[in-house]
């Protein structure tokens, strides 16, 4: 009786993936779950602090659907222009951010994916509008003025706001000074504006934030510039993107009586 021959095993590949156990498998499930129920959880306590601050659930509940709707739209031409795929990232007590696996392959893509978060993000306002038209309740126009509101001041040409990453390709065009300048203007004018309505986290987070960008030797990632034409659109989207934010934050504050000036963060992080 002849013994069966025990087949050697096949070498193994110095670049083939190295065997995942069981264990390991059921260990990276676990942080994934607790991940979740971590970003779940801070994300429920940002949108009870935003209530609690402004007196009304109405904002917690408008800021933090906002932000996710705002974000999926930086993740859908995200996916379009070749730099994913993309997926929103949970920052707890922050909201969340959409991820890029590569930088856009030209300036012009790099400014749709700016200006696809607050364009996208006033969806988000779709449904107050319809609830304040279906019970009659103006009230429900609060969710659509803190939605407009948060897409619009997103707009603003200082880091790291959409604004910068959509005006700055446009602004280098012309020169590449005038880009570092507007955004030291503009972002000292942001943390003048937000100090002197009361708050200090606002105003902290976006001097940090030009601070940094100013240091660096490239404000973006390199990518084919703007052709003249392409600076041409760029400069009407962004307007664009101004009128309708501002639109929807005017025709929403017809109906709450809250005046545009309220939607300051003075009660974020500063003095109630």
């Amino acid at each position: 009786m002849s013994e069966t021959p025990i087949a050697p095993a096949a070498p193994i590949s110095p670049w083939a993936d190295p065997p995942v156990s069981e264990a390991a498998t059921g260990a990276k499930q676990q942080s994934r779950l607790s991940t979740f129920l971590w970003g779940f959880v801070s994300t429920l306590l940002l949108a009870g602090w935003i209530s609690w601050q402004m007196h009304s659930w109405l904002w917690g509940l408008a800021a933090v659907a906002g932000v996710f709707v705002h974000e999926f739209g930086h993740v859908l031409v995200i996916n379009w222009a070749g730099s994913g795929p993309s997926r929103i990232r949970i920052i707890p007590f922050f909201g969340g951010v959409a991820t890029m696996e590569r930088p856009p392959e030209s300036e012009l893509k790099g400014v749709l994916i700016a200006l696809a978060g607050p364009v996208f993000g006033l969806l988000a306002a779709l449904p107050f509008f319809a609830l304040a038209a279906w019970t009659a309740e103006p009230a429900w126009l609060t969710g659509a003025f803190v939605i407009a509101g948060f897409n619009l001041l997103n707009l603003a040409p200082a880091p790291p706001l959409d604004g910068s990453k959509a005006l700055g390709p446009v602004l280098a065009k012309v020169h590449p000074m005038l880009e570092r300048a507007a955004l030291l203007v503009i972002g000292l004018l942001a943390v003048a504006w937000t100090f002197s309505r009361g708050s200090w986290l606002v105003p902290l987070f976006i001097g940090l934030s030009v601070f940094a960008s100013l240091r660096t030797a490239r404000l973006r990632p390199a990518a084919r510039v703007l052709t003249w034409s392409e600076w041409a659109v760029c400069l009407a989207l962004y307007g664009v993107a101004l009128m309708l934010c501002a639109g929807v934050l005017l025709f929403a504050t017809g109906g709450t009586g809250l005046s545009p000036k309220f939607f300051s963060f003075g009660s974020f992080g500063g003095a109630r």
